[in-house]
């Protein structure tokens, strides 16, 4: 909520909320945001299936977590923009300006 609120901040309009990654696969399917925000772990679990849909779709991504970027090397999640928790609002702004600043390259 707390991230939630930090988006709704920066004038971002958060689709609903994912708390598991079936959920967040779902939503996908309904909707095509123009940026994800994801948080690494999602009830236990890893964001990567998530991270995937996303790459296949086009749709850009930032991570947010506590891990260090060590842990963020795997398949989708490598070479991903990260903020590092606690998400200051000028940290994440700055993220997302840089993720869709990329898009808009690509």
């Amino acid at each position: 909520m707390e991230l939630e609120s930090l988006l709704k901040e920066l004038g971002c309009v958060p689709l609903d909320p994912a708390s598991t990654i079936p959920k967040a696969l779902r939503a996908l399917e309904r909707d095509r945001p123009d940026v994800a925000v994801l948080d690494v772990n999602v009830s236990g679990e890893r964001i990567t299936p998530v991270a995937e849909a996303l790459r296949e779709r086009g749709i850009p991504f930032l991570l947010v977590s506590g891990y260090g970027t060590e842990r963020l090397r795997d398949g989708p999640l490598q070479g991903a923009t990260h903020v590092r928790k606690p998400v200051e609002a000028h940290r994440l702004a700055r993220a997302l300006a840089e993720v869709l600043a990329r898009r808009e390259r690509d």
